[in-house]
């Protein structure tokens, strides 16, 4: 069972990789919080860690100095929802959305699927 603080922990470890860090700081950020077998899903990507670090290289390149932070938690067995908001350079926020993460026995993520910004009515 993995708690909301435990979802919390490794996400937000997660989320370090998308700040304007070096390459190097990313990629080792990844190898210490996905799974070897990760599955990755956004609406762009589908793949592993490699898919992710092409998703936030090219994240860094539209959004030059802006961030994601968490904003909450819910969690049951071993899957997390989770919140999050993109936090442009200037410290505004832009948009909210979800990523729903999977997490091993050893605490490291085993799916990640984004879901983008949501919508009150389609």
């Amino acid at each position: 069972m993995t708690t909301n603080q435990q979802a919390w922990k490794i996400y937000e470890a997660y989320v370090e990789a998308w700040k304007p860090i070096s390459e190097e700081e990313r990629a080792g950020i990844l190898a210490e919080v996905f799974a070897d077998n990760v599955q990755y899903f956004t609406p762009e990507f589908k793949g592993g860690r490699e898919a992710a670090l092409k998703d936030i290289a090219g994240f860094q390149k539209k959004f030059p100095g802006a961030h994601f932070e968490v904003e909450d938690v819910s969690s049951h067995h071993d899957v997390a929802l989770l919140t999050w908001v993109l936090v442009q350079a200037d410290g505004s926020v832009l948009v909210k959305g979800h990523d729903q993460i999977r997490i091993s026995p050893q605490g490291k993520i085993t799916s990640l699927i984004t879901f983008p910004p949501s919508v009150s009515k389609p």
